[in-house]
């Protein structure tokens, strides 16, 4: 702990210990530098002698130090002072989310809301950045004197080993844990709106949902019991507040809001359709058997839960893996389709194929002049009947200027797919036939003939005949010429062209913008890695120029889908989507944004937008009250206050100082703070006297 008044980097003088964590106290603080209160987070003596808990520590400052958003907690410096590591952070005056409801039991409809709101606003932020949070619950989420909601210890779930924390591979505490965490498995964006659906949960009820005598029992229900919904409890809750809280806390991940935006969407609705139907959930399509969950799972979570020194042995394991970088891997079963239907649609679709492309090869042919009569053979057969027999430059004739042309590569002895996309970096289609005895259901098939001979000029955009069957022997002299094309995206062009031609490849380049590819990186290459092709074949690499830059577009009176587009189509992106009442534009059409249309920005810059809820109405919320009983004895009188409270509102309807038997019964009118029931408390010579329930309504001023 340290001593009020010490002074860290010759700026920061400590005033009080004001909380702790699960590896770091915290402090109030003065920055003498620029004259205000800050936060002071600083690891625990008997963490700073490990490197993988002062590793993470640094991470948190690093990674949540670019996270500016007001439902944050802003970092503002971090540094170690004699094996003193420390973060300076925004003082939030007020209390955690767990206090708040432990203090005011359960939340309006309308405070839960607005908190979640706030809440995914703040994740949204941070998932933007790529940070997830892994332990979103009340306990880190601050609510401020002014009602501003604080999201903060971003990252301490990787490192703290407290009671309430499953192990590095589920991290994040018991009763907020989504059901991939507690299972050990990947953790990902949605992993933060399950914790954010459960607290939600505890907002609008007062309870969580899943508890236990301990914490392997609590992370069995979240893997496999039902969460009963919030109306069971509390009916007044709007019932599409209820759906959004299911959704956010469906077992399997794709099931849920996919992001925090999404989300947000969904609860700024309430406001406007408390029991509306627009919460839709994915159903969730899986043809596997059910697996039933054994004591060997029970087991393993239990091992997960035993034993500190174990913990920090799996951190530093987790820290090196993650510098290392190896991810975790999520599995997900894949619904398939019935073979036999599979097999039916594919021989009718490449007859289909077939049909129009020979329709295509005879219309482009006949204009070309390509069909002709073959003196080689002393018959009238047409170019487009033939195979390797052509007549090697049956394109040469009466070549249009416009028209480009490409020389046949030699694609005998080639698989279906390596021929394709040979014939693609070529500019060519492919239209496959099939020899007697063999068809698309058969494996390991390579071309036997091809329309056009070797080095024949092919033009551009041409459909060329390509006929498959079975391999024999005949064909095993062929494979001495073939090599594997490496796989070469994501490399440096220099590294590419190495070695493409070090696997005997000629190297054909290609440039283009891209929004997440690296400048000099490449991006796509034709053919695809792994793909067999002849010995000399020309690969083509597009490399990365970097982003481009696009024009904002104007979105002002649009509706969102229709700004959407728009952004799309000029290679932007839609941002975060709130909203404000005008009378000017319609309900759901675009108020303003984020980013002045005409602007220059990059490609896949997110832009926002403030949608319009229509022209808002004002009202007042008024209510009644008559009081009979008379307080006082005969002949006397005193003072007589009426309070009228609603939840931790407020406020004095009526007083006067001079009251007597004779001004009973006593009728007062009196507005509020909003509609629905209150309590006006009586006050005779300033001690309370009596309770009296009042319902309050609303009238349109």
């Amino acid at each position: 702990m340290l001593q009020k008044g010490t002074i860290l980097a010759g700026r920061y003088e400590i005033l009080e210990h004001i909380g702790s964590g699960g590896m770091a106290d915290v402090y109030k603080a003065r920055c003498h530098k620029l004259n205000r209160y800050v936060a002071i987070k600083v690891l625990r003596r008997e963490y700073c002698d490990n490197e993988s808990f002062v590793r993470k520590f640094t991470v948190e400052a690093q990674s949540t130090a670019g996270l500016i958003h007001p439902n944050i907690v802003n970092i503002y410096d971090a540094g170690n002072e004699e094996g003193i590591h420390y973060i300076v952070m925004e003082l939030a005056e007020g209390m955690t989310l767990k206090r708040y409801i432990r203090r005011y039991g359960r939340l309006s409809a309308r405070e839960t809301v607005d908190f979640a709101i706030q809440i995914a606003s703040g994740l949204q932020a941070a998932h933007e950045h790529h940070i997830i949070h892994r332990d979103i619950k009340p306990q880190n989420i601050l609510v401020s004197d002014s009602g501003t909601i604080k999201v903060t210890d971003f990252g301490i779930a990787r490192a703290a080993t407290g009671d309430d924390t499953i192990s590095s591979s589920a991290m994040g505490s018991v009763r907020y844990l989504s059901p991939e965490q507690a299972r050990g498995g990947y953790a990902d964006e949605r992993s933060d709106i399950y914790s954010l659906g459960i607290t939600i949960y505890e907002m609008a009820t007062g309870k969580v949902p899943f508890d236990g005598e301990n914490t392997v029992a609590i992370a069995l229900m979240h893997l496999r019991d039902e969460i009963t919904p919030p109306r069971c409890y509390f009916p007044d809750i709007p019932s599409s507040l209820e759906k959004i809280i299911l959704k956010c806390t469906m077992k399997q991940p794709e099931q849920r809001y996919q992001s925090a935006a999404e989300l947000i969407l969904d609860l700024q609705k309430v406001f406007l359709s408390p029991d509306g139907n627009y919460v839709y959930v994915d159903p969730l399509v899986d043809d596997s058997p059910t697996i039933q969950r054994n004591t060997e799972d029970i087991e393993k979570i239990r091992k997960s839960l035993t034993g500190t020194e174990r913990k920090r042995d799996v951190e530093e394991k987790k820290s090196q893996m993650e510098e290392e970088g190896e991810e975790e891997e999520d599995y997900k079963d894949d619904a398939s389709m019935n073979p036999k239907l599979e097999k039916l649609i594919l021989v009718i679709t490449i007859a289909f194929g077939v049909l129009v492309a020979c329709i295509v090869f005879y219309l482009v042919g006949n204009s070309l002049h390509l069909f002709r009569t073959s003196s080689n053979k002393g018959t009238t057969q047409a170019a487009v009947e033939t195979t390797t027999e052509a007549p090697k430059e049956a394109t040469t004739e009466s070549k249009p200027e416009d028209t480009k042309y490409t020389k046949m590569p030699n694609l005998i002895g080639l698989t279906k797919n390596a021929a394709e996309d040979e014939m693609k970096a070529l500019g060519l289609k492919a239209d496959f036939v099939y020899e007697e005895g063999s068809s698309s259901a058969d494996s390991d098939l390579i071309v036997k003939k091809q329309q056009y001979n070797k080095e024949d000029a092919v033009a551009i955009g041409s459909t060329v005949k390509l006929t498959l069957g079975k391999k024999d022997s005949a064909d095993a002299t062929t494979t001495a010429e073939k090599v594997e094309v490496p796989a070469m995206v994501n490399y440096t062009e220099k590294k590419a062209e190495k070695e493409l031609t070090k696997a005997g490849l000629k190297v054909k380049k290609a440039y283009a913008t891209s929004d997440t590819v690296k400048e000099g990186y490449v991006i796509k290459q034709s053919p695809k890695g792994g793909t067999i092709v002849n010995k000399g074949f020309a690969v083509t690499i597009t490399i990365s120029k970097g982003v481009g830059k696009t024009t904002v577009p104007s979105l002002i009176g649009v509706s969102q889908s229709v700004a959407e587009r728009e952004l799309n189509q000029v290679g932007l992106k839609l941002g975060t989507v709130s909203y404000d009442y005008s009378g000017e534009v319609g309900v759901g059409d675009v108020i303003s944004q984020g980013i002045e249309s005409g602007t220059s920005v990059d490609k896949g810059t997110k832009v926002s937008v403030v949608l319009s809820l229509g022209e808002q109405e004002s009202y007042r919320y008024e209510g009644s009250v008559n009081i009979e009983e008379q307080p006082f004895d005969e002949g006397a009188s005193g003072s007589i206050k009426l309070v009228l409270k609603q939840d931790s509102w407020e406020s004095t309807i009526y007083s006067k100082s001079s009251v007597s038997n004779d001004d009973f019964p006593l009728n007062i009118t009196f507005e509020g703070d909003r509609e629905g029931g209150g309590t006006v408390i009586m006050y005779v010579n300033g001690k309370q006297y009596n309770t009296y329930s009042v319902n309050l309504s609303a009238i349109s001023d």
